[in-house]
């Protein structure tokens, strides 16, 4: 089941690649104007090569001297979009003992993610991190962790998308390949049922006749030391591409104000119409951030009338 999280999706075997830049001549302007600001996927090459992680992180004991006591939910299957999925068999152990899971040769899945390096108990491991050279002080994200690690071995992630910020994908241990779907109108109405309940892993046969000429992946192999960029309301699933115990770190900050208030985006309509009909006690900030937004879309719309979105390529 947990095989098909690319393979079972319409048109990925003839995805194409993500752009891919290295990080030597990426420039924060050039990382914003040509990507950020357009809401364009890039795979950024040696973005955390030189994070002290990269070397710190593969020694067990450093981590289980920095780590080891720490008490920590792990799963023994891969990262389910369904909560109900995801929550089946959740075990808490102390780190050393998920450690020793993750390096044990067996051909189990293990899965330890979200571990928040932003507080404690794992604050600990935060100076092993050194930012982006091209994307110095980020502002903070809005509603994801700025920094959560995932220990991993053979664990892929379901198809998702992240409804708000910015994420860069950051490899540190192992490598995994990455599908991702623009965030249109066609490819909301064909996937986003199939995707939230993961249909799709057990039976590739739940896509419509017309799936595979409509969805237009595109595809990308992350390996140590490289920085996946994810846009918000992309779409995207991961593999792994070997059976050794891997580190990935989620690195996210808050999405430019224009992005968040384009209305040609199925989740951006889908918040405003799930505020306004359903009230609840986040609704005036919804409102109040998106009046922004909304003014920062116009405005830049005014600006960069023929600029090119990211779902073109």
């Amino acid at each position: 089941m947990e095989e098909q999280i690319l393979s079972n999706i319409p048109g990925m075997d003839a995805a194409e690649k993500v752009m891919c830049v290295d990080a030597e001549v990426l420039t924060k302007s050039s990382f914003y104007s040509n990507f950020v600001s357009i809401n364009k996927p890039c795979l950024i090459k040696n973005a955390v090569s030189h994070w002290p992680a990269i070397k710190k992180w593969q020694n067990e004991a450093y981590l289980k001297e920095q780590c080891g006591d720490n008490l920590s939910n792990f799963y023994p299957h891969m990262n389910y979009d369904d909560e109900k999925n995801m929550v089946k068999d959740e075990t808490k152990q102390p780190f050393s003992h998920i450690l020793d899971l993750l390096l044990d040769k067996s051909p189990d899945i293990i899965s330890a993610p979200s571990l928040l390096l932003e507080r404690p108990p794992y604050d600990v491991l935060r100076d092993d991190m050194q930012g982006f050279h091209f994307m110095p002080n980020p502002p903070k994200p809005i509603a994801y962790p700025s920094s959560r690690a995932f220990f991993y071995k053979k664990a892929g992630t379901g198809w998702h998308y992240h409804f708000v910020d910015e994420t860069l994908m950051c490899q540190v241990k192992g490598s995994k390949k990455v599908g991702l779907l623009p965030p249109d109108k066609i490819t909301d109405q064909l996937v986003h049922d199939i995707f939230t309940t993961d249909a799709y892993l057990a039976n590739k046969n739940v896509f419509t006749a017309s799936a595979k000429d409509k969805l237009k992946p595109i595809i990308a192999e992350v390996t140590p030391g490289d920085a996946l960029y994810i846009p918000p309301f992309w779409w995207h699933g991961i593999e792994t591409m070997d059976s050794e115990f891997g580190i990935t770190v989620a690195q996210c900050w808050r999405s430019p104000l224009h992005v968040m208030g384009d209305l040609s985006y199925p989740t951006v309509r889908k918040i405003w119409k799930k505020s306004l009909t359903k009230p609840n006690k986040n609704t005036p900030y919804v409102f109040a951030f998106g009046t922004l937004s909304f003014i920062a879309q116009f405005v830049r719309l005014f600006q960069f009338p023929f600029k090119r979105k990211g779902s073109q390529f």
